[in-house]
């Protein structure tokens, strides 16, 4: 079970710890690869890679367009009035410049500058993001020129996963990391149920097409879409959120083979990952990679199909072998 970033609270520098004069390390922008369309428009977009394949809504006031260029390609590239302001890609044809995805955790830290503090000054604020030990060896924040990279690496593999650029207003938004500040904070968006179900079913699109991504760099086979195994995913997702409990056994539905069993599937094995207060699902899969446990059930090549539930930020995995005809 893991619990992500968003349980973090925003710390008010009231004892003046920071300092205007404090400024991040960056380097130049990069001037190809996917990060280049952050500030572009949806036109200049759609003008040099065509149309997405779908767009989902976001927590974060953008919206995600999706984009599978090739069977080794996935993007999305997140739009808010008109505009870029941030990427997120994975796979191992895909142009992540400065970066390539696949490079080593020493190769990075050769060429990168990495500091356990970054400091973004605007005209709303100062903003330091702490970097935990953990953080160091699992998702990098640097910055080049007006943008910001955070890497998620493997740590098993030691390789670079998979990368997301935003720009400054989206990082402040997000805050993915321990945060000090001193200003005003970004207002959180108010969101309806019914945008929320466009939002969590979006997310797990988003789940479903990056695992197997994972999957195909890992040299395994890819999983099915599981409808019935997806609402009982759901289901769990929903039950944690409402009675306000994070737990792979249900007070009321019982453990995964109950739930499964109760959703009339037939399968031969089964696994199960949950994450809760992660600030998407590309964020939350990155969680379930680098634990030991979560990562084994993602990487087992047994398994069949898949069904995934998000709901408001709980966000359930059902691996599935299903039983021969």
């Amino acid at each position: 079970m893991l619990e992500g970033p968003d349980k973090n609270t925003p710390q008010l520098d009231k004892e003046n710890k920071l300092s205007e004069a404090i400024e991040g390390h960056d380097g130049e922008r990069p001037n190809e690869g996917l990060s280049v369309f952050i500030g572009k428009s949806i036109e200049e977009v759609i003008a040099e890679i065509g149309e997405p394949v779908r767009i989902d809504p976001s927590s974060y006031g953008y919206d995600w367009w999706i984009y599978k260029p090739s069977p080794k390609e996935y993007f999305q590239i997140g739009v808010d009035n008109s505009k870029v302001v941030t990427v997120f890609a994975i796979g191992e044809d895909v142009n992540v410049a400065p970066f390539t995805l696949g490079q080593s955790i020493d190769e990075i830290y050769r060429f990168t500058i990495v500091d356990s503090e970054i400091v973004v000054n605007n005209d709303n604020g100062t903003y330091q993001f702490e970097l935990s030990e953990e953080d160091l060896n699992t998702r990098l924040l640097a910055q080049f020129g007006d943008i910001y990279a955070q890497l998620y690496l493997d740590k098993y593999s030691g390789k670079l996963m998979s990368i997301r650029y935003f720009n400054e207003e989206t990082l402040v938004k997000q805050r993915p990391y321990e945060m000090v500040y001193r200003g005003q904070l970004i207002e959180e968006k108010e969101i309806s149920d019914e945008e929320w179900e466009e939002i969590d079913n979006g997310s797990a699109q988003q789940i479903f097409d990056i695992t197997n991504m994972i999957r195909k760099n890992f040299k395994l086979s890819t999983l099915e879409w599981d409808k019935d195994t997806s609402l009982v995913a759901n289901g769990h997702s929903k039950d944690m959120f409402n009675e306000n409990y994070f737990s792979h056994d249900s007070p009321t539905f019982g453990s995964l083979s109950d739930r499964l069993e109760s959703g009339n599937i037939l399968f031969q094995k089964a696994g199960e990952n949950i994450a809760a207060k992660y600030t998407d699902g590309p964020a939350a899969v990155h969680g379930w990679l680098n634990s030991e446990a979560h990562r084994e059930t993602m990487l087992d090549d047994e398994f069949t199909h898949i069904g995934i539930g998000v709901y408001h930020k709980y966000y359930t995995q059902n691996y599935i072998k299903k039983m021969d005809e």
